[in-house]
């Protein structure tokens, strides 16, 4: 089966499928219940300047925007900036608040060089696990944080991916830790060992202030039909187990709020 090329996932391609499939289902849902909770007890309560790299189409930034936060948008796809452009043009915030958006399609590589202010808040979700050296994250958004500044990381947790395929008998996957996937789908290209990250993280100088799986039993339903069973109940127990061991642990994505220390 082919296999994700070896570099950064650009997704033109794929844009309207993240929308129908991520963005505008219970997935995205708990993703954003997760980010809400977690920013609400930790975060200073107070407008701050956001930077959110690899924004997709824009569903976090809205709801940071409605908070009276100032965000920039960037993303290496203009068919995501696009959607998320006129998502925000669509939404109910104010039409000065709308106009005072920005959008930088860049990879994010480049963001360094891009930008010359600082930030309070790095966001960067869903994006780790499609580049190709993941491990330079700090080295490439570390330079856009202020000192005692803040960074959010969403990321596909590879012990979620084991799991998965351990419950649907693909043991020769396992087995072969083939866990990469297919061109044109979702799967990414370069899922992570959690623990991974935070030590990217302490080298780097940050300090992990709050871990948090993301959907922790959500995708393990056996029956699919069940998926949107009582959404209500299963976003109330998705926050109840998704920072409790093990379950935090199994989550398919996995959040990390740090804090710049060093």
């Amino acid at each position: 089966m082919a296999k994700h090329p070896q570099e950064d996932r650009n997704f033109d391609d794929l844009a309207k499928r993240f929308q129908s499939k991520i963005y505008d289902s219970m997935k995205g849902r708990l993703r954003l219940a997760v980010l809400r909770r977690d920013m609400e007890l930790h975060l200073p309560q107070q407008p701050l300047n956001i930077l959110d790299v690899g924004a997709g189409q824009g569903q976090w930034a809205l709801e940071m925007l409605r908070k009276g936060n100032r965000v920039q948008l960037t993303d290496i796809s203009a068919e995501m900036l696009a959607l998320a452009k006129n998502n925000i043009g669509q939404s109910d915030l104010p039409e000065d608040q709308k106009v005072a958006v920005r959008y930088l399609q860049t990879p994010l590589q480049e963001l360094s060089s891009s930008l010359s202010e600082k930030f309070d808040l790095v966001a960067c979700h869903a994006v780790l696990e499609w580049l190709d050296e993941p491990e330079k994250i700090f080295t490439w958004i570390s330079p856009l944080l202020k000192e005692n500044g803040w960074c959010s990381l969403i990321f596909y947790n590879l012990n979620g991916l084991i799991f998965k395929n351990l419950l649907r008998a693909n043991y020769k996957k396992v087995i072969k830790r083939d866990f990469r996937g297919s061109v044109g789908g979702l799967t990414p290209l370069n899922p992570l060992v959690p623990q991974d990250v935070i030590e990217w993280a302490k080298n780097a100088g940050y300090e992990v202030v709050c871990q948090s799986g993301i959907r922790v039993f959500h995708d393990y339903v056996l029956d699919k039909n069940n998926y949107q069973k009582d959404p209500d109940t299963v976003e109330k127990l998705e926050l109840l187990y998704s920072q409790q061991e093990p379950y935090r642990d199994l989550g398919r994505y996995m959040h990390l709020l740090l804090r710049r220390i060093a």
